[in-house]
């Protein structure tokens, strides 16, 4: 599931969230994704060094979200 479409799960379950709830839950999402993210590319850096080795970090983001 992508990060968008996390969001919207959460914003359109309508639970009843007050605004520090809500908030503490898109940081969690935004945690998760993020961790995943630093992950990925250590991994990635072992295993596909040469192929990921110029780019940068947006473009490296960008492909971190295809492979969700």
């Amino acid at each position: 599931m992508t990060l968008k479409e996390k969001y919207c799960a959460l914003i359109d379950s309508d639970s009843g969230y007050d605004n520090q709830l809500l908030a503490d839950c898109c940081e969690n999402v935004t945690d998760d994704f993020a961790i995943g993210f630093a992950e990925w590319c250590v991994k990635s850096e072992g295993k596909d060094y040469n192929k990921y080795k110029y780019r940068d970090r947006k473009e490296l983001l960008e492909i971190y979200k295809e492979t969700l």
